[in-house]
């Protein structure tokens, strides 16, 4: 990890010597999440970065969380004779709260794991091993991981709520609720504890657009997904060196597609087979690699030799010290999502993406975030969810012209380097809660 001070983090266009000294914000620090390393996706790894990153400062941060299990449905292997207790991961001590895992998709399952941990998290602060702390930052999902929150910051401390998923959006979009009465109630928690907290931290300017309309009037700031861009970087583009589009002739493979992350709902991998099944119908030179796991795994798997897609290939996740080569696999990436669940969050892997230079194409409506992200960098297209035809022609687009490719992977690796840089966007949340807690 990078060893700057905080005072040497200077927001963008501001030399660090230029920026008076920051203070560490709090001695003592709880993060509460059900998110958290060796889970490889997700919100884990910024979860472990803002916690290192504390820690690295000189506050003393303690992980509360459960036994990993996402994107799948079980405890891992390494964790299933886990009695509980603590561990301590890159220097920050982890503790892990036994707490029930969510063995189906359904909102109900979900909810019910969630009080589970909620409960878990009452139990460990009535027998002292989860004392209250100065600063307490707690991640949604879940919101009652934040109720958690509410109850053990100490009476003059600061809490601090980081929203990566909006969950009443997100489950009445996806249809994963039926009760109207259920949806009220989702929103009902959300405002009533999101108006409890000192601080809330969302990712883009729409969920915070979002928040205000289920009435939520505390202070809302907009801190992006970051990327590590020390150890996420570019390989060098094997492409011809003239500037007009480069026509890649047809060999075995003339292109890579790989779609990276969770087998799930919101994911819209519906849409990827669609345009593969299309795909062959065009060429038989692109492969398509499907790298990850989840719930929906089997079905994936029974729909692709349903359809016969020869160039499809199911894979799993790879380990963390694999990561910026499994990403710099793919030519291009694919980034489906389904249209109602994308107001309510966006997918971290395309900062990644766009670290090591790959373009990618996404679905995403017009004046969706990922569509004003589109809009600001340049750096990948988008075309209309569910649209076969679409999704299709700009994939082949980007297969037949490398310099296209290029340039799009190059405008995407300048983006993050200016906007999305760990260094950058870390070193600012510290300061805002620095003055949070200097209240």
């Amino acid at each position: 990890m990078e060893q700057e001070a905080l005072r040497d983090l200077p927001p963008e266009g501001v030399k660090g010597m230029d920026l008076p000294p920051s203070s560490v914000p709090s001695p003592q620090a709880a993060l509460l999440t059900r998110a958290y390393p060796p889970e490889l996706i997700g919100s884990a790894p910024q979860c472990a970065d803002l916690a290192e990153w504390l820690t690295r400062l000189g506050c003393e941060t303690t992980v509360f969380t459960g036994l990993p299990y996402y994107p799948g449905n079980e405890v891992f292997t390494q964790y299933k004779d886990f009695k509980g207790g603590h561990e301590v991961l890159n220097g920050v001590r982890v503790e892990r709260l036994r707490a029930m895992i969510p063995r189906k998709g359904s909102a109900k399952a979900r909810i019910l794991a969630e009080a589970s941990f909620l409960l878990a998290g009452l139990w460990a602060r009535a027998s002292g091993r989860l004392k209250p702390k100065p600063l307490v930052i707690s991640l949604c999902p879940s919101i009652l991981t934040v109720a958690l929150g509410c109850l053990v910051r100490q009476r003059d401390g600061r809490h601090v709520a980081i929203i990566h998923d909006i969950q009443s959006g997100m489950a009445q979009g996806l249809n994963m609720v039926s009760s109207g009465g259920l949806v009220k109630a989702m929103r009902w928690c959300e405002r009533t504890v999101l108006n409890r907290v000192d601080l809330i931290v969302v990712l883009t300017d729409h969920m915070a657009e979002q928040l205000r309309d289920l009435g939520v009037t505390q202070d809302i700031e907009v801190v992006p997904i970051w990327v590590d861009t020390d150890r996420l970087y570019p390989e060098t583009p094997k492409v011809p060196a003239n500037d007009g589009p480069a026509i890649i002739p047809a060999p075995k493979i003339a292109a890579r597609l790989l779609y990276s992350g969770n087998f799930g709902l919101k994911q819209g991998l519906g849409q990827v087979l669609s345009m593969a099944e299309e795909l062959q119908r065009q060429t038989d030179d692109v492969e398509i690699i499907l790298r990850g796991s989840g719930a929906l795994r089997a079905t994936l798997e029974e729909e692709i030799a349903a359809r016969a897609l020869r160039r499809v290939r199911v894979t799993g996740l790879l380990p963390p010290d694999q990561l910026r080569q499994g990403l710099t696999e793919g030519d291009i990436h694919l980034v489906p999502q389904e249209p109602e669940a994308a107001a309510f969050a966006i997918p971290s892997k395309i900062f990644n993406i766009m670290a090591v230079g790959r373009p990618f194409v996404t679905t995403a409506n017009p004046h969706s975030p990922l569509w004003h992200l589109r809009e600001r960098s340049g750096a990948f297209i988008c075309v209309p969810p569910h649209d076969t035809a679409a999704f299709t022609e700009a994939v082949l687009r980007l297969v037949r012209d490398a310099g296209l490719r290029r340039e799009l992977g190059e405008r995407g690796r300048r983006f993050v380097e200016q906007h999305y840089s760990r260094s950058h966007v870390l070193g600012g949340l510290v300061r805002r809660l620095d003055a949070l807690y200097a209240k």
